[in-house]
């Protein structure tokens, strides 16, 4: 899913827990990029323990993916020997998918989405390994955007700046020309309004092609700014 919340290009926390099962960790960041006036996830990196698998992609790039450093490894792999790492498909898209305690049915999905948009879902989380975590994806229980600090941040950018990576988090992404870090702040689109491209879908257009998506707002916004029907297809809306 794109980002409708200006969230600009940087590196991003999306989910921090320490004493995720016992003490093991969990981490996972985004690398967002900039696309006229919308950003997207261009990277995602996950870190179980002391192992980090990486998923890149971006706009007219090939996908590739890193396990602790190494590309394109062979799978199924495994962190920890808790958590299986499986490649499938599905509707054409590829699938990455870490499953965490399969015994439980805990699992995430990381989704190579159309046009190299990346997305990331978490299926079947519980508030035992999941409760008290920071990031992004705001309280687990409330889903309050919670800054570092536990404060309540309703600004959408002034959120995401908070949880921009900075030298009190790990390093899980792989060092890219150009990204930007810390201590830069993260960098905003120049434009933020949305516009219909000459000739592109048109938001009463996209509403029919979202017809039936659970978050029809953010399926309409990202159908219009790529000008993709196919996006509505993906499984997060």
């Amino acid at each position: 899913m794109i980002s409708r919340f200006s969230h600009g290009e940087c590196d991003l926390v999306m989910i921090s827990k320490d004493d995720f099962m016992n003490g093991l960790g969990f981490h996972v960041h985004i690398r967002t990029k900039i696309e006229k006036f919308y950003s997207y996830i261009e990277a995602v990196a996950v870190k179980i323990g002391e192992d980090v698998f990486e998923l890149q992609g971006g706009m007219n790039t090939d996908d590739k993916y890193l396990i602790n450093g190494v590309e394109n490894g062979p799978l199924p792999s495994s962190f920890e020997n808790h958590f299986a790492i499986k490649e499938g498909d599905d509707n054409g898209y590829k699938v990455y998918s870490i499953m965490v305690d399969e015994k439980d049915h805990e699992n995430f999905r990381l989704k190579l989405k159309a046009r190299s948009f990346m997305g990331i879902r978490f299926v079947r989380t519980n508030s035992a390994n999941f409760a008290s975590s920071g990031g992004l994806l705001g309280d687990f229980e409330t889903g309050l955007k919670l800054g570092r600090s536990g404060e309540v941040i309703e600004d959408p950018i002034a959120f995401a700046m908070d949880w921009q990576v900075g030298p009190d988090d790990p390093i899980l992404l792989s060092p890219k020309i150009g990204s930007v870090q810390h201590p830069e702040k993260c960098k905003m689109p120049s434009a933020t309004s949305r516009r219909v491209r000459d000739g592109g879908i048109t938001d009463d257009k996209a509403r029919k092609i979202c017809a039936g998506a659970m978050d029809l707002d953010d399926c309409v916004f990202d159908v219009v700014a790529t000008n993709n029907a196919d996006v509505a297809l993906d499984y997060f809306y």
